[in-house]
């Protein structure tokens, strides 16, 4: 939507973008997402093009991180570059920015922007937007400001995939009417209700009809800690490394993995020396979006005895120091979702450890304790 300098996509089949335009159309800046994951990005338009929008543009390069978009970077690790382009348009697969595009409603068009929980934008080209997506309810929740009278008003819509069905009003009661719309590119995935069963069974002049839903749990994994083994070292070892988390349903036979919600990364971190942490022991924070993997199971899963609900951990931890660095070993553990022990301390409740110096989430032995790396995680039902 150049009008309203709005850029959004995908990226990888992994996640979407969201962004604007800036510098007269020579910059695109904004925000990923892979699934809750946020990060930030800006994308430069070629030497010797006006803007963005200008024919012929078939690469381009750009900037990405975490906490900041790290403009003009020259390092390889934060550079994201555009090298080609093919021909055709492909249908955007929102992952987490499901708002984002434009809206045909019962009251004209909405044009919204969605980063993170946040959605804001236009409607029908003489107000604006801003409200808060809740998906655990699928309600977008907000006000809306209308330039010509100068007043507030308030809505609420249902998210149904590519529509919605809402309210409005000019108080929070929103009783004055109705507010419907549908994806004017329908580019969102389809909800699928709860699957469910209906088994009819007939005794003499009765017949029964009993329906079974499928009902799920969400489970968060958190990264807590990273520890190095020589933490007590003279040489305060700065910590680097990756730490990984993969979820299966296993069956006889088969092993099959089962995606974070989002199907975000399976790193929780995965950094070089020049990206080291600067303690050889690291504290992660407790609700950012880039520490914790959600994973959606069966309740059928989890009472059927013939299936199991593993949780693979694999860490390779280094130490970084003046001179060899230390390398602490590569190490992988596989737990089993409904037998691993959590620690049930108040101020440790449902941690556990992996590391070689552990086993199915518990302290073991002491033996080579200095020379093994750990790290600590929270599981939790949500």
């Amino acid at each position: 939507y150049p009008n309203g300098g709005m850029v959004y996509g995908d990226y990888k089949n992994n996640g979407t973008i969201t962004g604007s335009t800036f510098n007269n159309g020579k910059e695109i800046a904004g925000s990923f997402h892979n699934a809750a994951a946020e990060g930030k990005f800006i994308f430069f338009a070629p030497s010797g093009k006006q803007h963005f929008f200008d024919s012929g543009i078939t690469s381009f390069n750009g900037n990405w991180g975490y906490g900041t978009d790290n403009k003009y970077s020259t390092n390889p690790d934060f550079i994201w570059k555009a090298t080609n382009k093919t021909a055709g348009k492909e249908a955007i697969k929102n992952v987490t920015n499901v708002w984002s595009g434009k809206w045909n409603t019962t009251d004209g068009n909405l044009i919204l922007q969605q980063v993170g929980n946040k959605v804001t934008g236009t409607y029908k080209g003489i107000g604006t937007v801003n409200a808060t997506y809740t998906p655990q309810t699928r309600k977008l929740k907000g006000t809306f400001y209308n330039n010509n009278t100068k007043k507030t008003g308030h809505f609420e819509f249902n998210f149904e995939g590519n529509s919605f069905k809402g309210k409005w009003g000019w108080t929070s009661a929103m009783t004055d009417g109705v507010w419907n719309g549908t994806k004017n590119v329908k580019n969102n995935k389809t909800i699928v209700a709860a699957q469910s069963t209906t088994n009819t069974q007939t005794t003499g002049l009765t017949t029964t009809t009993n329906t079974a839903t499928t009902k799920e749990v969400k489970y968060r994994i958190s990264l807590v800690q990273a520890t190095s083994g020589l933490y007590q070292s003279t040489r305060n070892p700065e910590l680097y490394g990756f730490v990984s988390i993969q979820v299966y349903r296993v069956t006889n036979g088969n092993r099959q993995e089962i995606k974070s919600f989002g199907n975000k990364s399976p790193y929780f971190f995965n950094t070089t020396e020049d990206n080291a942490f600067p303690k050889p022991i690291h504290d992660f924070p407790s609700n950012s979006v880039a520490y914790y993997r959600d994973f959606i199971i069966s309740t059928d899963d989890l009472n059927n005895s013939d299936v199991d609900i593993e949780i693979e951990i694999t860490q390779h931890l280094k130490g970084k120091v003046i001179g060899s660095n230390y390398d602490y070993g590569k190490d992988k553990e596989i737990l089993n979702l409904e037998t691993i022990q959590l620690d049930q301390r108040e101020n440790f409740k449902n941690n556990f450890i992996v590391g070689k110096n552990y086993a199915n989430g518990q302290f073991i032995e002491t033996r080579n304790y200095e020379k093994n790396s750990s790290v600590i995680l929270n599981l939790k039902k949500l």
